[in-house]
Parts: structure tokens; C-alpha cells; sequence
């Protein structure tokens, strides 16, 4: 990982894709998608409209469930 700003790691893209692949983040996606779908999609939409401000908003969100926080940890090993 590279340098930390915004309170995020900075990732390489073989980094990111890497992490994306991972069962756990497969994981989380299915359950953002099946517990909040709606929510979901509009942070893929501010992303795409390069609204990074609201896109951390959302997600920051979504991810308050026990649920997407054990996921999280199982990607930070």
C-alpha cells in the first residue's frame, strides 16, 4: 500500500483489483447489494460523477453494519 490521505490507503490498481477478487470483498458486495441496494448504487453514481466527498458519505454509511465491519477486518488481513 502507498501513503495514507483522506483517511483511506492509497492503492496500486493491481493492488485494488487483488482486493476486489478476494472472497471477502465478494462478500461484501453481495451483502451491500442484498441489505442496500439503493444506497449502493448511488455511491456508484457520485463516484462516476467524481463526487468523492459524497461517494465516502455513502459508504461510510453502509458500511455501520456488525456485519460489513467483520467483512472489513477480513480484508485488512
Amino acid at each position: 500500500m502507498r501513503k495514507k490521505t483522506d483517511g483511506f490507503q492509497e492503492f496500486s490498481m493491481e493492488q485494488a483489483a487483488a482486493l476486489s477478487k478476494s472472497a471477502a470483498a465478494k462478500e461484501l458486495y453481495a451483502l451491500l447489494q442484498r441489505t442496500n441496494s439503493d444506497q449502493l448504487r448511488t455511491a456508484m453514481e457520485q463516484a462516476s460523477s467524481g463526487n468523492y466527498a459524497g461517494v465516502k458519505e455513502t459508504m461510510q454509511q453502509l458500511m455501520n453494519s456488525p456485519q460489513a465491519q467483520e467483512l472489513l477486518k477480513k480484508l485488512q488481513e
